[in-house]
């Protein structure tokens, strides 16, 4: 069957399209507005793929799927997966900076999908391609072709980039102290923690935690980016404190947020949201008076506390609008907060978070974080795995905060921190309170990370992806393979085609059997040749040997 496609501008009218490229006669004629039609055959199609989904898709066909996409979140791809999550077809946008929006629909009198991108033209777009393919290539390598038309060379990125992570969100919410901040610092670096986020709470003078009294009106008060001088009187000295231990250190911001009781809510008059949610509401990122005041403050905020770097949160909840396009509003606001911020500390760290983490935002964060599942260390491996597959290799995917029960057993707390490495480790616990067992573990998977960061961050990864789940991700360099595997019975299947020196991470509920040396969660060596939940083993193939 033959792939065609149709393109109209904003008035309706039919404009010729050659070898799918959108040219600048094109966007000349498109009148703001283009809009691109194709049907896509489905035969031996089992699942969709699409960059907006937190996690890998499982084997279900939808009747009809849309999303936004652009800058702020997810960019413009589909891909249709055999069962083999192999790519059956490929069709998006090489643009994912303008707000564009598609849709999926299947047709069964024609059994078909049928697909349309509607996507807002600005007078700074510029050419772009329709990308199509149809083949039987791994969802690894269509999405490396697609994500080389639009970041054909990956940014080099700071150090501190790839340190693992201490976040106090889960742990405390925004009951935040300064003896908390200083007692945590201390034990997150002995634990091996290079990073420290003070998340939301930092900026308003209320303790409190999230509880179904507290979120309808949990953000009454951000949009000032002002420290509470009540609550934390000494933050400067605090993050100095903690810079001298050796800790890089960062606050969380939400740039677009307007709490109600904020000053900063006297001077808006319009708002891309006009109903109250939990205590707030965006402000339009084209008022660059407001964009001023929001960039100022949190600049004088990084400079004055001496910050390593910012967690800028909720930069999807300007959601890209075809018919209000804001996308370029909010990329300039970023490239100019964050350029401003470079010019004070050229290594400023810059978290975004997965729903916008795209091509185009490679250049501007410096890491990804993966969705919030605080307890769910198997949908945190999924998250991670869905990041890889957007945004490739050597580029800092950050796991989501480990966060688990203190009566949690150590071959547990073992899988929580194993999903982690498929990002760098992150972790959010009150860390005076848990158990020494649940610490060696933690500390024995930091130092695990830190001896392999070489192959975890700058190594080639795969994924053995059944049914809606990574069953086994591997990472390789050189000589070396670290494999993970959440199903134990994957094991022998891809233990055959590895060479060098092997570490395998038991994610699963069951024991391995393995030839060569095993630990626990602990990192204590077991005799008896397994690899228990939570452990590992290490084994050097085709010269067995006891040393890696």
């Amino acid at each position: 069957m033959e792939i065609s496609f149709l393109l109209t501008n904003a008035e309706g009218n039919i404009l010729e399209v050659a070898d799918r490229k959108i040219t600048s006669e094109i966007l000349a004629q498109s009148c703001g507005k283009l809009t691109i039609k194709t049907c896509i055959p489905i035969i031996n199609v089992t699942a969709l793929w699409q960059a907006g989904e937190y996690s890998v898709p499982r084997m279900k066909l939808p009747w009809s799927l849309e999303s936004p996409c652009g800058v702020s979140f997810s960019f413009p791809l589909l891909l249709f997966l055999d069962q083999k999550y192999r790519v059956r077809y490929a069709v998006g946008l090489t643009n994912g900076i303008d707000d564009s929006h598609w849709s999926c629909k299947m047709n069964q009198e024609q059994c078909c999908f049928e697909i349309t991108f509607d996507i807002a033209i600005d007078p700074e777009t510029v050419p772009f391609e329709i990308f199509f393919e149809s083949s039987d290539r791994s969802i690894v390598d269509v999405l490396q072709e697609y994500r080389s038309k639009i970041l054909p060379e990956v940014p080099v990125f700071p150090i501190g980039a790839w340190d693992p992570v201490y976040c106090t969100w889960y742990a405390v919410h925004a009951s935040l102290t300064e003896t908390y901040l200083n007692t945590h610092a201390e034990e997150a670096v002995k634990l091996g923690f290079g990073t420290f986020i003070v998340d939301d709470g930092w900026c308003y003078d209320e303790a409190k935690r999230v509880t179904p009294e507290t979120l309808p009106d949990w953000y009454r008060d951000i949009g000032d980016w002002k420290y509470s001088e009540c609550k934390l009187p000494n933050l400067k000295s605090v993050v100095q404190y903690a810079q001298k231990l050796g800790l890089n250190y960062m606050f969380w911001v939400a740039p677009f947020f307007v709490g109600r009781r904020s000053i900063l809510n006297n001077h808006i008059s319009e708002f891309l949201t006009g109903l109250l949610r939990e205590g707030f509401r965006i402000y339009d990122p084209a008022d660059e008076n407001i964009n001023s005041i929001t960039a100022q403050s949190i600049l004088t905020i990084f400079r004055t506390m001496g910050l390593d770097g910012l967690k800028i949160d909720f930069i999807d909840s300007v959601s890209p609008d075809t018919e209000r396009p804001r996308c370029r509003k909010v990329k300039n606001y970023l490239e100019y907060l964050v350029g401003k911020m470079r010019e004070i500390k050229p290594d400023v760290l810059i978290e975004f978070r997965q729903r916008y983490a795209t091509f185009v935002n490679v250049g501007i964060a410096t890491a990804f974080r993966a969705g919030d599942v605080p307890f769910d260390y198997m949908e945190n491996f999924s998250r991670c795995v869905q990041l890889r597959l957007i945004l490739g290799d050597n580029i800092p995917i950050h796991a989501d905060p480990v966060y688990f029960n203190n009566q949690e057993s150590e071959e547990a707390v073992g899988r929580h921190m194993i999903a982690s490495l498929v990002g760098v480790p992150m972790l959010s616990m009150e860390l005076t309170s848990i158990s020494l067992k649940h610490k060696n573990v933690i500390r024995n998977y930091l130092s695990f990370y830190k001896k392999h960061q070489s192959t975890l961050n700058h190594g080639h990864w795969n994924f053995d992806l059944r049914n809606g789940f990574p069953v086994t991700v591997s990472c390789c360099k050189d000589d070396e393979t670290i494999i993970i595997l959440s199903d134990a019975t994957a094991f022998q299947r891809i233990l055959e085609s590895c060479s060098g020196n092997v570490i395998v991470l038991n994610m699963s509920p069951d024991n391995i059997c393995f030839e060569g040396k095993t630990f626990d969660a602990e990192g204590i060596i077991h005799h008896n040749g397994i690899i228990p939940p939570g452990g590992r083993g290490e084994i050097l193939i085709n010269q067995r040997s006891d040393r890696l």
